[in-house]
């Protein structure tokens, strides 16, 4: 019940979300075969990521209705992370964290070390460049504040630990696989003999 309230809000409050997603599969549908070719992965990898992207920025810099006269505001009362209980609670701050585990999460997966520090790191800039925006421009009728900063930080951090760990996993199953194919890989020493008596 939680969640399907908080759904409910979140497109109450976004109503522009959609037309967002709408260009997000414009968007995907274009690009996805020439950045794969360019960047040479998997296609599927950079449709899932361009995906990803497209949904964060739908739901935070999509306009709300404008409130006149409105002026840069900038909440910078709350620093501090989100608790477990509250993150189970799936309130608004626990669905500012999960907004940026699917982005982060596809960031570390990618195999090559160059593209993945790359993505990692524009996904970490991303809630800061999300809340420059908000407050630069109030025309869109959002709010910046730092708990969202730190909520979304927070998401960077879980999806991409979770990510570097699944490819480091994958990485030496590999090197396992590759290293003993069906024998073992390394060599056994042979037992020494023992000596005869007396000598």
């Amino acid at each position: 019940m939680g969640a399907a309230v908080w759904f409910d809000t979140l497109f109450q409050q976004t109503p522009n979300a959609p037309a967002g997603l709408a260009v997000t599969v414009l968007v995907v549908a274009a690009a996805t075969l020439p950045l794969a070719r360019r960047l040479r992965v998997p296609p599927l990898d950079v449709a899932a990521w361009l995906t990803a992207l497209g949904v964060v920025l739908s739901l935070t810099l999509s306009p709300r209705p404008a409130t006149a006269g409105t002026a840069p505001v900038c909440a910078l009362d709350s620093w501090s992370p989100l608790g477990l209980g509250n993150l189970l609670a799936f309130d608004q701050r626990a669905a500012n964290v999960v907004l940026l585990v699917p982005l982060a999460l596809l960031s570390g997966l990618v195999r090559d070390r160059r593209l993945a520090r790359a993505a990692l790191l524009t996904t970490a800039a991303l809630p800061l460049l999300i809340e420059a925006v908000q407050y630069a421009a109030p025309a869109l009728g959002r709010v910046c504040d730092s708990a969202d900063l730190v909520d979304n930080l927070t998401g960077v951090a879980v999806g991409a630990a979770v990510g570097l760990l699944v490819r480091a996993g994958r990485a030496s199953g590999r090197w396992a696989t590759a290293a003993a194919p069906g024998v073992d890989a390394w060599p056994v020493e042979p037992a020494a003999q023992p000596s005869p008596a007396g000598r």
